[in-house]
């Protein structure tokens, strides 16, 4: 995996989690993702530290699966577990993904930082742990959510990104 060579005081990383497509009656060929996935060893062994400044924020999204692996996983790339953050999604008229009698509506971010950033952002907006936006599409992030972090860092880099945006590195494979 070749990354950018620069250093970053905020980073992204959405990585592809080894799941499955569930299927759906009415579209009953979508089996596979529509991208490669990995598995946990090698979403451990991403070069992530090298792209981190000294006092580094990192928000890594991670789904219900392997919430319970997200630590060992900043910790791999020599990060300090700070905090989750959660997406409750909003579906508009639609009711969400229906499974195991539950409306699978809430997506994690496992935030943590290297170093020692200041904890206590001065004069910026209060970031919420716990924010709705509207699920637009499989797999692609709220814009609410990169408006609110990024105060966080001038230097910012979003890691399988799903399209570019202003102000940010994107690296992926569909952008």
């Amino acid at each position: 995996m070749k990354l950018p060579n620069k250093k970053y005081d905020l980073i992204v990383v959405d990585p592809p989690w080894q799941i499955k497509k569930l299927t759906h009656k009415a579209r009953s060929n979508q089996i596979n993702m529509d991208y490669p996935l990995m598995d946990i060893e090698e979403i451990k062994n991403l070069p992530i530290k090298n792209l981190a400044k000294d006092n580094c924020w990192i928000f890594l999204w991670v789904t219900q699966k392997y919430l319970f692996e997200s630590k060992n996983i900043l910790k791999s790339w020599g990060f300090n577990y700070l905090v989750m953050g959660v997406w409750e999604k909003t579906f508009g008229k639609s009711a969400g993904m229906p499974l195991f009698g539950f409306r699978w509506n809430a997506e994690f971010i496992a935030i943590g930082y290297n170093k020692k950033p200041d904890l206590w952002i001065k004069g910026k907006k209060l970031i919420p742990l716990c924010f709705q936006a509207e699920n637009i599409k499989h797999s692609k992030k709220p814009d609410k959510f990169y408006e609110q972090i990024e105060p966080l860092g001038k230097k910012r880099i979003d890691i399988f990104a799903r399209n570019k945006r202003s102000g940010w590195d994107v690296w992926g494979n569909e952008v």
